[in-house]
């Protein structure tokens, strides 16, 4: 219906006339005789006709925002007021009826002004008696400018929105004014039952249907629209939650109006009058992370949304559109795997425990994060709780690294591989040496290790036997042969983030450390959970190196999408190199440091890790389709840490019902890393991992040690990439002797060469007993053989 018979043109051009003649009136004290109305006048200025804000014809629909799981399941909402925007026609018509009845029933018969309201209006507030009686047309353009201005967080416009001087009110008839010649009443009246507050948190009464009725703003009633219709003006004291009776009241009120007008008859009216507010229809909207079914996870999810320059140019812009956007926010969170995965970490440690439990998982090839899982899940300061991200880099809620332990064997593995050494390269291992004194390549030159006793397993080990025994004596020599330069841009390369203050570089950056010290195979360097396991996921992937994400995409309400922080997945090393570490990791959880984690029938590889005095324990393991970490460490916030006892040793579980033994694949590996990805693979079909193509090094010459000694045969072996072995012969020379070497002309490049070392004379032969004699029983029983690892090492990880 269209109001002005005169035409709309003709009518809002009459009224903008009226509104300027009842300015003028005011002013000159005829309407009223108040002195300040000049003054008030002149603040308003010329406002032309057609000069509406945009935002008062497609105002910014402040809607909150939701984010899916992978299976579109809602993790959470953020808003600041919960609003869903809906069409006129998805509005049921009692309750525009009702609406418009007790807000402004000639609405579809006058234009943007009722007259004479509008002159009971002004001259009542131009008295100091503040009154409304304005238009809906009026109402909303106060509306939308209160939501501009707080879309904007621009305090100063808000404060004039809420200005109700005779000045600003003339400022928003003509914008009614204006208003109407560009939209119709329909959709001044949508925009208008989409904005207005309902109370209770609702705002538009589409929300406001669902928070009090359980419904759809189309399928309200009549008792129910009238309800709404009502709290409208005082939505805080009418709210039927908080005061069912005066709700109830003022719904009934709403109903008299509307019969008075002929909008319903007496048998609607008594029918809706007899109906009661149903409290177990009211729905409450949760929405932040701590409404979330996975607080710490969501919490990652808003902070990576904050750190988006798409969504705005700063936090605050980020923070509101984050929760007046309407975003549809999609992750590839998984909940069967993080249900799996906070089961099983919340199923062997406690919230109060005085250790901490984390499980990363992350997909291969896109850096999805599919689960983190933490034995203290809830956010907050309470026992048990905790604001901390123990999974994640500090960036992302994380608060600190922890020792990777003997999971950094990998990373010398691959850059051994990685340069060309091959698999079969052996040392021999005692199970305890004395490095002191030894040089290691850095990036500029060398380091010399001072005080380093190494203990462990002993025997003579290739990088098969090496790593499914988590040999620590193997690994530092192979370390040594690599050169900590290697080893260090090789766990950059893989992805591997460093904690603190610490540098992949040598020399450090200004107010760093490096990282390139002998101990780095044993894993000295502090980093987080989320990027342990990406670097192992790097390897599953065959070399493509991809950052950790948890957003998938991010949509407006309109469909228009906003960059998320991508992946940049990059070949960072040969496939056919990483075929090779991984075959060779395959070795821990079929008979090594993992094996009570591995699950039989998939194809797993992975690594254990230990730091010294048993911190913090570690189970590494990947299939082609995921990689997680899981890791138990001990509390630095617990009475047991303060009091000197840093070790998971003996520390208490499950309130003290059991006692860790500070085993990385025996309580790490089987408690944690195996149960979560016994339910995570399920989802997976059964891949397997690419098998290793046979490599065969270069031959090369082997340097002569010719005149030399043993230690200095060994170095120029070594300068020249070769690996080194001893092997004592009895010889009439001198023990200690340099016999020679084998081969001695040409080898495969990175090979170990033999070096042949006298043990000196034969001993003599012994005489034979007397008759009827046997010789004594040895004091010392032979050892076992020294390849031969025990069941559990904790000192090898």
């Amino acid at each position: 219906m269209r109001a002005p018979s005169l035409g709309r043109k003709l009518y809002s051009s009459l009224m903008f006339v009226f509104v300027s003649v009842l300015g003028g009136l005011l002013a000159a004290g005829l309407a009223v005789p108040t002195a300040g109305m000049v003054s008030e006048m002149t603040k308003l200025g010329d406002t032309a006709l057609d000069q509406v804000p945009a935002e008062l014809e497609t105002p910014p629909q402040a809607q909150g925002s939701k984010v899916l799981m992978g299976n579109g399941e809602v993790l959470t909402n953020f808003y600041e007021e919960y609003r869903v925007y809906v069409p006129l026609s998805e509005i049921s018509d009692s309750m525009k009826q009702a609406q418009i009845s007790i807000e402004d029933r000639r609405f579809y018969e006058h234009g943007a002004i009722d007259v004479i309201g509008t002159l009971r209006a002004l001259v009542r507030t131009s008295a100091g008696n503040t009154q409304g009686g304005s238009t809906l047309t009026q109402q909303y353009v106060k509306l939308a400018l209160i939501d501009k201005a707080l879309a904007a967080g621009d305090q100063e416009a808000l404060n004039q929105a809420y200005d109700r001087t005779v000045s600003r009110k003339i400022l928003e008839l003509r914008y009614a004014l204006a208003l109407e010649q560009k939209l119709s009443k329909d959709d001044i009246l949508e925009r208008y039952l989409n904005l207005s507050y309902y109370g209770a948190g609702a705002y538009g009464v589409e929300a406001a249907a669902r928070r009090y009725f359980g419904t759809t703003a189309k399928e309200l009633t009549l008792a129910q629209s009238a309800m709404l219709a009502g709290l409208v003006r005082t939505p805080a004291t009418t709210d039927p939650i908080r005061n069912e009776k005066l709700a109830i009241e003022r719904r009934n009120n709403v109903l008299d109006v509307m019969l008075t007008q002929g909008v319903i008859t007496k048998a609607d009216a008594d029918a809706a009058k007899a109906e009661g507010f149903d409290r177990s229809k009211i729905t409450d909207t949760p929405h932040g992370c701590n409404a979330a079914r996975y607080q710490q996870l969501c919490d990652i999810v808003y902070r990576t949304l904050m750190q988006m320059q798409s969504l705005g140019p700063d936090r605050d812009s980020r923070e509101r559109l984050l929760k007046r956007g309407g975003l549809t926010i999609q992750t590839e969170i998984d909940p069967a795997t993080q249900d799996a995965a906070q089961a099983a970490v919340s199923a062997y440690i406690y919230p109060t425990d005085p250790v901490m439990g984390v499980v990363a998982t992350i997909q291969p090839g896109t850096g999805l994060i599919k689960a983190i899982a933490q034995s203290r899940p809830e956010r907050g300061d309470q026992p048990g709780q905790s604001y901390w991200n123990y999974a994640m880099e500090p960036d992302l809620g994380g608060a600190e690294g922890y020792f990777g332990g003997s999971t950094f064997k990998m990373f010398v593995l691959a850059a051994a591989i990685n340069k060309g050494m091959p698999t079969s390269r052996s040392y021999e291992a005692p199970r305890t040496k004395d490095w002191s004194g030894e040089r290691f390549r850095t990036c500029d030159g060398s380091v010399t290790a001072k005080n380093w006793e190494v203990s462990g397993v002993g025997g003579n080990f290739d990088m098969y036997t090496g790593a499914t025994n988590s040999v620590n004596n193997y690994f530092v020599a192979l370390e040594q042969d690599v050169g900590l330069c290697d080893v260090a841009k090789m766990a950059e390369t893989l992805g591997l983030k460093l904690s603190g203050d610490l540098s992949f570089a040598s020399p450090a950056e200004e107010g760093k450390r490096t990282i390139q010290n002998p101990s780095l195979t044993l894993g000295t360097a502090e980093v987080s959970p989320i990027s342990l396991a990406n670097a192992y996921a790097t390897i599953a992937a065959r070399g493509l190196r991809c950052n950790p994400i948890i957003l998938k995409s991010v949509t407006g309400p309109n469909g228009e999408s906003y960059e998320v922080p991508g992946s940049d997945c990059q070949q960072v090393i040969p496939q056919e190199v990483a075929d090779r570490i991984t075959d060779v990791l395959r070795g821990p959880f079929r008979s090594g440091t993992a094996r009570l984690a591995n699950i039989p029938g998939y194809s797993i590889a992975g690594k254990t890790g230990t730091d010294t005095n048993a911190p913090t324990i570690w189970t590494l393991g990947f299939t082609p389709q995921l990689a997680t970490a899981a890791m138990i460490t001990i509390d630095k916030q617990s009475d047991r840490y303060r009091s000197g006892r840093t070790s998971l040793e003996g520390a208490p579980i499950q309130d003290g019902r059991i006692r860790l033994r500070g085993s990385s694949g025996g309580e790490a590996g089987r408690f944690l890393w195996k149960p979560t990805m016994e339910v995570a693979l399920q989802h997976y079909e059964r891949g397997s991992f690419v098998p290793p193509t046979k490599y065969s090094p270069p031959e090369v010459d082997v340097p002569s040690c010719r005149g030399l000694g043993v230690q200095a045969c060994q170095q120029t072996l070594r300068d020249a990439g070769f690996g080194t072995s001893i092997s004592r012969q009895t010889n009439n020379a001198r023990a200690g002797t340099l016999l020679g070497i084998s081969p001695r002309d040409t080898a495969p490049a990175y090979s170990t060469i033999r070096i042949i070392v006298s043990s000196g004379p034969a001993p003599a032969p012994a005489e034979p007993s007397a008759p009827g004699t046997t010789a004594p029983p040895a004091e010392n029983p032979a050892a076992p053989p020294a390849t031969q690892a025990p069941p559990e090492n904790p000192g090898n990880g």
